[in-house]
């Protein structure tokens, strides 16, 4: 189970929501946006307490008679669990009273490619209001086309660019974080080997050798620090993908903060504070709501946002306007219950965002492979939060008990199939049975080599693995 469970060897981002032309549609691969201890074993004392529901189901054999039985029992162990989630969530909504909840906007890809006619209503709105910000920052970002890892010139800052930047610093409440170095793609890597194709996500950081990724971290700090006059303590990988020679480059070389998705690799022992992203610019109301009702102590709330997340600067592929970004803010100022501060800020005053808690809040995959219809129907843990230790500990092995159930059941029902179907039909054909037995094995190979490509596994690609598993079962 603990194996299972251990999840931090995937490296890779959020599938894309839509395309966005060169520099521009990176982040969107985010949007699609692990434990080390085993679940606690209460099967077997579910089973002594309730023989009539449990017992069968953990007693599961391979003989078809018993699995038309386990069926129902299994759909209502399933509707009971989504039942008792339900009502878990709502009784934590009543009778408590409602924490603080802490805010961070995280604006990316400030560079000498970005919209600067776009960047300064922007910072302006954020002066206005008076809401902190971190400006994540690419020092000299690739001339030609982000996605091609072939050599290219890096762009400076332009001046105006420079300057836009300092005033907002004086005006005070924004931080400027290293956002890599040039947010230049290179080829994609599993394990030693790197694909000709990139697969559907990129990284400037993942796969690369230690003494290359520290030549590019402290490169591109100084740069910061000779022209804005701050020191950047803060990290924010381009497309959130690091691995753990990042880790631990970050970790010699002074930074205090990481922030990118909640996935990646993540050694217990850093001294990093982890501040994932959490939520889109859209998605700010809901994901303070959401964490209001979640009763957690101290929950965190992490927007990130790009230029090109406006129509102003992508009509086609813009999902909020300036309009919008000034109705959030005002709204956000006028809420008593919250605390907004810097990515910097946040790991100095938040009193836990270290690596286990990082290491538990790590739900992306998760979310991932469990089919929408139950995400939509089981509240929580609230997607756009990033919960306390204990809280989160409790969410994933809750998370882990309804995938887990999901797909035992799926794969119950092709077992189940395959024995009816063997019995009633092949039983006296021993060839088409033994035919069968091959293709289904074929099939169920081919399957997972597609599903698994890239290690991203879908809901979809998992639900035919598990009837396809099962069903090979039922011919045996």
């Amino acid at each position: 189970m603990a194996r299972l469970l251990r999840i931090g060897w995937l490296q890779v981002l959020h599938r894309p929501k839509q395309p966005q032309s060169d520099l521009c549609q990176h982040e969107n691969q985010r949007r699609g946006e692990q434990c080390q201890q085993e679940i606690p074993r209460h099967a077997s004392a579910a089973s002594r307490h309730c023989p009539l529901l449990f017992g069968p189901f953990f007693r599961v054999a391979l003989r078809g008679n018993h699995a038309g039985r386990l069926l129902p029992r299994v759909a209502l162990l399933l509707i009971g669990s989504m039942a008792l989630a339900t009502c878990a969530d709502s009784s934590r909504t009543s009778g408590s009273s409602r924490p603080t909840v802490a805010l961070v906007f995280r604006f990316d890809d400030y560079s000498a490619r970005s919209d600067t006619a776009l960047e300064k209503p922007i910072l302006e709105s954020f002066r206005r209001t008076h809401t902190p910000l971190t400006v994540s920052v690419i020092p000299r970002v690739a001339s030609i086309s982000s996605f091609d890892p072939s050599p290219q010139e890096g762009v400076p800052l332009p001046e105006e660019k420079i300057q836009l930047l300092k005033a907002a610093l004086r005006a005070g409440g924004v931080e400027v974080a290293l956002h890599g170095f040039s947010h230049q793609t290179v080829r994609r890597k599993i394990g030693n080997v790197f694909l000709k194709p990139f697969g559907r996500y990129h990284s400037e950081f993942i796969g690369v050798d230690e003494a290359s990724q520290r030549k590019k971290i402290s490169e591109g700090r100084g740069i910061l620090e000779r022209e804005l006059g701050v020191r950047a303590e803060t990290f924010v990988p381009p497309w959130n993908g690091y691995d753990q020679t990042t880790l631990r480059v970050l970790e010699s070389l002074g930074f205090t903060t990481f922030s990118a998705a909640r996935r990646g690799p993540v050694d217990l022992a850093s001294p990093l504070h982890f501040l994932p992203r959490t939520c889109d610019l859209q998605e700010v109301q809901s994901a303070v709501r959401a964490a209001r009702e979640s009763l957690a102590d101290g929950p965190l709330v992490v927007v990130l946002f790009h230029h090109y997340d406006f129509v102003e600067s992508d009509p086609q592929a813009g999902q909020l306007s300036l309009p919008d970004l000034d109705k959030t803010l005002d709204w956000v100022s006028a809420q008593s219950d919250l605390r907004v501060m810097t990515l910097g800020d946040a790991s100095r005053l938040l009193p836990d965002t270290g690596a286990r808690q990082f290491y538990w809040n790590r739900n992306a995959l998760l979310w991932q492979i469990t089919p929408p219809w139950v995400n939509l129907t089981i509240h929580w843990p609230p997607r756009g939060v990033y919960l306390s230790l204990p809280a989160a500990r409790r969410a994933k092995i809750f998370l882990w008990c309804v995938v887990l159930l999901l797909y035992g059941f799926l794969a119950l029902a092709g077992t189940a199939i395959a024995r009816f179907g063997t019995k009633r039909l092949l039983r006296r054909q021993p060839f088409l049975l033994w035919s069968a037995r091959v293709l289904c094995v074929v099939a169920l190979l081919a399957v997972l080599l597609y599903v698994f490509w890239d290690l991203e596994p879908y809901w979809a690609g998992v639900a035919a693995i598990a009837w396809l598993a099962g069903f090979c079962v039922g011919l045996l």
